[in-house]
């Protein structure tokens, strides 16, 4: 493995480390991309190493997919650690503390959907802040169509349909 593909890895393990929530690809990858530190293609290609390798696992719901690090990632960022020099940790730190607020919310609105057993589909639309659901609504709709525009409305309009919900049933 080159030196530079494995600083790479390390550092996507390291970033996930020290969020400590998951990060969609595009954080992951903006962090690189961002600091000139890789290229699009190289970025990709590491986080699909560290997950081949199990150091990382995905979770995609509708058009995201966000990482977490496993504990077999914990244990080869231990071994490895040293590999992060102080100016990388400098832009992790960095990165982190500008983008880390917008980062958690924008990954706190989750929306999926899948084919029903018996016709149509489920549509699972929630919030999460702190692995705590604030709200977690389930439909079942007729059409992928319809599925699919539950999903993309949800990350635009889920606070005005939290509130209106609040507003309702506080009444």
């Amino acid at each position: 493995m080159a030196e530079p593909t494995m600083i790479y890895k390390i550092t996507i393990l390291e970033l996930l480390h020290r969020s400590g929530f998951p990060l969609s690809n595009s954080q992951i990858t903006d962090f690189f991309l961002e600091g000139d530190l890789t290229d699009y293609f190289t970025a990709q290609q590491a986080i699909s190493d560290d997950e081949d390798a199990g150091l990382i696992r995905s979770i995609t719901n509708h058009n995201n997919t966000t990482y977490s690090i496993t504990d077999e990632g914990n244990k080869t960022l231990e071994l490895f650690k040293e590999k992060i020099t102080p100016a990388l940790s400098k832009d992790i730190n960095k990165y982190l503390k500008a983008n880390s607020i917008a980062m958690k919310e924008e990954n706190s609105y989750r929306a999926n959907y899948f084919k029903a057993d018996r016709g149509g589909f489920v549509v699972q639309l929630k919030i999460v802040e702190n692995d705590i659901p604030s709200l977690d609504i389930t439909f079942h709709v007729a059409t992928k169509e319809m599925a699919e525009t539950l999903c993309n409305n949800w990350k635009v309009r889920s606070d005005e349909v939290y509130a209106s919900i609040m507003d309702i049933l506080m009444q």
